[in-house]
């Protein structure tokens, strides 16, 4: 485990008063808009700690080394500010705008940065020259590296930035966008990237033992050298030349189920059995992680079957039923759906981008003991570019934030749906 930041001996932060804040917050705002007596928010190796910034815009300020732990940051704009060597452990940044900026040495151990926007964003490693006896050259080099240990970044966009050699062990990156980010040699032992876009990543060399890619997108990304010992793949999106290349290095990849495990047409048969007997005889389903890619089980009955995480591609569920089941994270790209039930099924990360899912059931499930009890078909954060909706019943439907770029929802029945956070742009309704 790498040292606690330490700090030089005998050098004191010079402490800002909420006052100096917020009147250099006020003139910083009149450099921005042009007007007379503005200039810029620079507060160099000062004290900060706990300050309340939320909302500000900070942008192209100057905070270089200085303390912001624990600061309140919600919302606020810092689009390319020199943050070099700041220190923002346990501070909250959920929504801030750090694009672009300078974060080179930075540490956000245990920071928030919830749907933070950290787009092209340096967050290297940082050299600094040490003086010592008031001598004109520097008589050694501190490399300080960027500490992201234990941060929450659910949902930030980090893309095309830079974060080679950071410090990420156990921090959460669940849903955040990392389209081109550069991590080489960066530790990300421990961290959680479930459901995140990493395409065209470069993880050449990171340390990733026991990270998560569960339902993540990771073609075109890159791996040499990476140390995979027990990352876990379940779920991802990767290219079949990629599996090949990353297999038996010691990670669970896409489709591997267990070794001598039974073949899924004696499970699904045991199954329906299950399921006819109310659960009195015969074994409830369970594929997790299995590969179904182009299978056909066409009518079959997967009510309450688990099929998380499975590699499921053109697989066949003509008129199945998926009552209550377990998809999240699946892979059923292209996958054919039409006239499914799948009341109440999870679906939560899928990836069903190309799925034909014309004319299925995906209502509500309502209680025959209790009518007021109902479980909505649930695709919160679920990808379903191109997707066939046309005559899908999707009433009551949870989408939250998924990617319905492209659907067809002509005909669709779409009472009580919750799309908060859907991307929509070019979805076909008429």
């Amino acid at each position: 485990m790498h040292p606690e930041r330490q700090y030089q001996d005998g050098f004191e932060w010079r402490r800002v008063t909420p006052t100096e804040v917020l009147e250099a917050a006020r003139k910083h705002e009149r450099l921005i808009e042009g007007r007379i007596g503005g200039a810029r928010f620079a507060f160099v190796l000062h004290d900060l700690r706990g300050a309340v910034l939320s909302t500000l815009n900070l942008t192209d300020a100057d905070l270089t080394g200085s303390r912001l732990d624990q600061a309140q940051l919600v919302g606020t704009r810092l689009r390319s500010a020199s943050l070099f060597a700041c220190d923002f452990r346990l501070a909250c940044l959920r929504q801030a705008d750090l694009s672009k900026s300078d974060l080179r040495g930075v540490s956000m151990r245990g920071a928030d940065l919830t749907k933070a926007r950290m787009r092209e964003a340096d967050v290297r490693e940082a050299v600094l020259a040490v003086y010592r006896g008031g001598k004109p050259l520097p008589e050694t080099f501190d490399g300080r590296i960027p500490d992201l240990t234990s941060a929450i970044a659910v949902g930030t966009d980090l893309s095309d930035s830079r974060l080679n050699g950071a410090w990420t062990l156990n921090a959460d990156f669940s849903d955040a966008n990392l389209t081109g980010v550069d991590l080489r040699g960066a530790d990300l032992r421990g961290a959680v990237f479930k459901g995140a876009n990493l395409q065209g990543a470069n993880l050449s060399e990171t340390k990733l033992s026991g990270t998560t890619f569960a339902g993540a997108v990771l073609t075109d990304a890159i791996f040499n050298d990476a140390l995979l010992e027990d990352a876990n793949f379940r779920g991802a999106i990767m290219e079949t030349g990629l599996i090949g290349r990353l297999r038996g290095k010691g990670a669970v990849l896409p489709g591997e189920g267990e070794e001598g495990a039974r073949p899924v047409m004696d499970i699904v048969e045991d199954h329906a059995t299950w399921v006819a007997a109310a659960g009195r005889s015969g074994t409830r389903a369970d594929l997790s992680g299995r590969d179904l890619t182009a299978l056909n089980l066409s009518g079959r009955n997967l009510t309450a079957a688990k099929m998380a995480y499975a590699m499921a591609r053109r697989l066949v569920l003509t008129g199945a039923s998926l009552v209550m089941a377990d998809l999240e994270c699946t892979d059923l790209q292209d996958a054919v759906l039409v006239g499914v039930d799948g009341r109440g099924a999870n679906f939560e990360r899928a990836h069903l981008n190309g799925a034909d899912l014309q004319d299925a059931n995906l209502g509500l499930l309502e209680s025959a003991e209790q009518p007021d009890r109902k479980w909505p078909a649930r695709f919160t954060r679920a990808r379903l570019r191109g997707a066939n909706l046309r005559g899908t019943n999707l009433r009551g439907a949870v989408l939250r934030e998924a990617d319905l770029t492209g659907a067809d929802l002509r005909d669709a029945q779409v009472e009580g749906i919750v799309l908060d956070g859907a991307i929509t742009a070019q979805v076909r309704s008429k």
